[in-house]
């Protein structure tokens, strides 16, 4: 039987997973611009990595509850209320977005994403 802890995750291994989702992510962009380079002008390739950026987080998060980086760390995402769940995950990767997200972290454990979308971060065991 799966225990999971019911602890906010700490901003160590928040930074790990983001460390780990941005490099999973580069790696994904470069094997698309390398595959689209002569199909896709090159000043569409920021539209398209955006788009790749929301659905790297929003699909992984709504699918499994994790990102990969969130798989190594063994954090979950978890919703106050299942009932909006796609709704909440939406706002969460939408909330990604907003500048002020990232520094987010220096002030507060949770994050803007987090907050914006009644979401947490929690240890699996």
């Amino acid at each position: 039987m799966e225990k999971t802890e019911n602890l906010i995750v700490n901003k160590t291994i928040r930074f790990v997973d983001f460390i780990i989702d941005t490099l999973v992510y580069l790696i994904v962009m470069v094997l698309l611009v390398f595959v689209l380079r002569d199909y896709v002008d090159q000043y569409y390739i920021r539209y398209i990595s955006v788009v790749v950026y929301f659905l790297y987080y929003f699909l992984f998060e709504y699918l499994v509850g994790q990102t990969p980086g969130k798989m190594i760390t063994k954090a979950r995402v978890v919703c106050n209320n299942p009932e909006f769940r796609v709704l909440k995950l939406f706002i969460r990767t939408v909330s990604r977005f907003i500048p002020i997200d990232i520094i987010s972290y220096l002030f507060f454990v949770r994050g803007f994403h987090d907050w914006t979308s009644k979401t947490s971060l929690i240890r699996k065991q």
